[in-house]
């Protein structure tokens, strides 16, 4: 083997190495995220999703949970995809919640104004 042989055949190994070792190498626990979907949820909680939009809080509650088994079996890929998704359902459910919120409220308004209506053309008893 010539000296040009045994450098290419050197290089070869150590790129192997390095690519067998980044291969080995884990993601670092994935703590931002968790307290990301954490925050969204209570968030979601305060903003009355329990009501209104149910179904994607539970998704929300789901995920994290699945965030926090992955993050316990040293699986932080998997984790940190869990609780974004859990943020981003969070974030819907709060964003629902919301919403029904201000349709309720436009409802009243709007029931308020007709009484009001009512009342000053003296279409309805006092």
């Amino acid at each position: 083997m010539t000296a040009t042989q045994r450098k290419i055949h050197r290089g070869s190994a150590v790129a192997g190495l390095s690519l067998a070792l980044a291969a080995c190498a884990t993601a670092p626990p994935p703590l931002a995220e968790l307290a990301d979907a954490e925050s969204a949820l209570a968030r979601a909680r305060s903003a009355g999703a329990a009501a209104s939009a149910p179904v994607e809080l539970r998704f929300a509650q789901d995920k994290l949970a699945g965030a926090r088994t992955a993050s316990e079996e040293r699986d932080y890929r998997t984790a940190a995809t869990l609780a974004r998704q859990a943020t981003v359902d969070a974030e819907l459910a709060a964003a629902k919640a919301r919403a029904a919120a201000a349709r309720d409220a436009a409802r009243s308004k709007a029931e308020d104004n007709e009484r009001l209506r009512a009342t000053l053309l003296g279409e309805g008893a006092p």
